[in-house]
């Protein structure tokens, strides 16, 4: 009996340390590391609407800004939080004037931010204007 009460706790502690560490390694990966944003003036107007991955060989001349405080990424990422998805009325094409890098120890996530909606992890949303004055005012 006293082995399967010690087997017993040898297996609790064991599940306990590798949820931990588990824990550990899914927080080490969801952290950003930087925050890269590449932007124009929101209000260039342009013949065509501007695709995401045509915003650099569009605008040839662009602001580039890498933030890596926290304090300024987590507010970023508040108001990343608190995005509405469009409804019918909006247009679903994004005229890009800014791209937004969110780059992880492994992985990086794009957004592509318009004047009216943005794109992000394959969905899109109404641009709020506090996104567009935090692009505009950040340096």
């Amino acid at each position: 009996m006293k082995k399967i009460n010690s087997l017993f706790i040898v297996l609790i502690l064991s599940t306990f340390i590798y949820c931990q560490d588990a824990k550990k390694e899914t927080e080490n990966m969801n952290k950003i590391d930087k925050v890269q944003i590449k932007s124009v003036d929101f209000s260039i107007m342009t013949f065509l609407s501007v695709e995401c991955d045509k915003f650099e060989e569009y605008f040839k001349e662009y602001r580039i800004i890498s933030i890596t405080d926290t304090a300024v990424i987590n507010d970023l990422l508040n108001q990343i939080d608190e995005l509405e998805p469009i409804d019918s009325t909006y247009s679903k094409e994004i005229d890009t004037r800014a791209k937004i890098e969110l780059f992880f120890k492994n992985d990086t996530n794009t957004i592509c931010v318009g004047n009216l909606t943005l794109h992000m992890n394959n969905n899109i949303y109404k641009t709020p204007q506090e996104l567009i004055d935090f692009i505009e005012k950040i340096e």
